[in-house]
Formats: C-alpha cells, sequence, structure tokens
C-alpha cells in the first residue's frame, strides 16, 4: 500500500490517546505550536520539538510522518476550527457576514503569525480547517449578485489584507519610525519627494497612543474599501 502524503495525514489524522509513554499527535503539535509562537516557525524542527517534549526525536515518527505533517498540523490546529456563529443565515445580507468573517480570520492569523511563512511551503489552503473557514466565508456571499470565480476572488483579496496586516506589523515599528526620520532629515528634499514628504509632515507614518487601535484603523479602511467596492459591483447588477 502506498504511503499517505503529508496532507492525507492531516485529512485522516486520529486523536488516539497519549501512547504509553505519554506522547501523542496531540502533544507533539501543541508543543510545536508553542515553539512557533515563542520563537517563529524557524525554530521549529523535529529534534526540537522532542526536546521540548523530553523524547528522542525518532519517538515523534511513531506519531507524525515528518517537519512537512507536522507543518501542516500546526497550521490546521492554530487556525482552529470557525465560531459556528460565522455560518450566515443565507438570507442574511452578505456584507455583514462577510465582514464578520474577515474580522474573526484577522485575529485568528494575529494570534498565530507564524501561519503566513508557510504559505510558501504549504501552498493554498487545503486542510479541513483551513477549507472550512474559505466555505464560511463563500457561504457569507451566496446573497450577491456574483459568479463562483468572483466570490473567490473577494475572498483571495480579504487573504492578501489579511496577510499585509501580518507583514507590515511583523517589524518594529518604532525603530522604522526613526529610522525614516533620519533617512528623511538626511536624503530627501521637497524638489525630488514632495508628496512622500507631505506624508510625513502630515503625520501618515505617525503612530497614535495605541498602535492596536492604529492596527485595527488601517485594517479596517482596507477592508471597508474592499467590500464598497464589491457592494458597488453588486448593485450594478
Amino acid at each position: 500500500m502506498d504511503a499517505m502524503t503529508p496532507l492525507e495525514a492531516v485529512w485522516k489524522a486520529d486523536p488516539a490517546p497519549a501512547s504509553r509513554e505519554g506522547l501523542s499527535l496531540g502533544r507533539i503539535v501543541a508543543t510545536a505550536i508553542d515553539i512557533a509562537d515563542a520563537e517563529g516557525l524557524d525554530g521549529v524542527s523535529m529534534s526540537r520539538v522532542a526536546k521540548a517534549l523530553g523524547f528522542t526525536p525518532m519517538s515523534l515518527y511513531r506519531h507524525v510522518g515528518g517537519k512537512e505533517e507536522l507543518l501542516l498540523h500546526m497550521q490546521d490546529r492554530a487556525i482552529g476550527p470557525p465560531p459556528a456563529v460565522l455560518d450566515p443565515d443565507p438570507d442574511a445580507p452578505w456584507r455583514d457576514g462577510l465582514e464578520r468573517w474577515a474580522w474573526a480570520t484577522l485575529h485568528r492569523m494575529r494570534a498565530h503569525p507564524w501561519i503566513q511563512q508557510m504559505v510558501p511551503q504549504t501552498g493554498p489552503p487545503a486542510t479541513p480547517n483551513q477549507l472550512t473557514w474559505l466555505e464560511f466565508g463563500l457561504r457569507a456571499l451566496r446573497p450577491a449578485a456574483l459568479s463562483e470565480g468572483e466570490k473567490l476572488f473577494v475572498i483571495l483579496q480579504l487573504n492578501a489584507l489579511t496577510f499585509g496586516d501580518l507583514t507590515f506589523h511583523a517589524a518594529d515599528h518604532a525603530s522604522a519610525e526613526n529610522a525614516y526620520e533620519a533617512l528623511f532629515a538626511r536624503f530627501l528634499t521637497p524638489d525630488r519627494f514632495p508628496a512622500l514628504i507631505a506624508a510625513f509632515t502630515g503625520g501618515a507614518f505617525a503612530e497614535g497612543p495605541d498602535p492596536q487601535e492604529d492596527r485595527d484603523a488601517m485594517y479596517r479602511f482596507g477592508l471597508e474599501r474592499i467590500l464598497d467596492g464589491v457592494d458597488t459591483l453588486v448593485e450594478g447588477r
């Protein structure tokens, strides 16, 4: 019999109880997620997880086929199932349901920002929980006068906005702002960069007293513009 692919293993995973020595797939995945949350995805390896659990790396292979499979398990477990409240009424306004879905997706991703690093390695959504989130997003768009392809494009735009939030805020913004001030003072002149200097002096790069509020406001602006555009398309039909 052919061996299962890592993705097939995730779909067929059995939440079996811990082995006699106390090791289980659930413990392995939970420990790997804790490491990724604390150190980033680069900190995760079979040997690192085994050491954290107090076992040898070979012990892990009785429960997980390798690092590729482990990463998929981590991704699926960290994303988790969408809250049932996000499953919209088919007759509910599409915009309300999709807006709730977008914010819920964002908060789940912000809790584990390393997930975005996995996209180049694991490809498009394919694990059970990932596809359930996609399902709920598409369900929210059922009342909208869009083709099935357009509905998927809307979801992809919202996902791109969410990944943008994670990427932009991965850096130390206080240090970045100081670096920008030094750069502007040394090299930027009004005759060459008038619009950029106007943006900087107008406060576009400044953070308010609550960085989290600023971050949410930036996401809200992008989300509303995307939904406004979809609304215009739908109303035009």
